[in-house]
């Protein structure tokens, strides 16, 4: 009784240890987490410098406005 009692257990905690179900979604999840963390880190960078995002504003435009020309 015993002995089977314990190979259930056993079998169900490796089972549990083997399935993977949901490491795709974490590793998606860190990774999202870490690109909006180096965008914010940017975004607060280049927010003190008002003629970088001028630069790339104007550069942006330059660019939409050959492209329909």
């Amino acid at each position: 009784m015993v002995t089977t009692l314990m190979q259930k257990l056993f079998v169900k905690a490796s089972f549990s240890l083997r399935n993977e179900k949901g490491a795709q979604s974490i590793e998606w999840i860190a990774l999202a987490a870490v690109v909006l963390a180096v965008l914010g880190a940017v975004a607060t960078f280049f927010s003190k410098d008002e003629n970088v995002g001028n630069a790339v504003s104007g550069t942006l435009s330059d660019v939409i406005e050959q492209d329909y020309r």
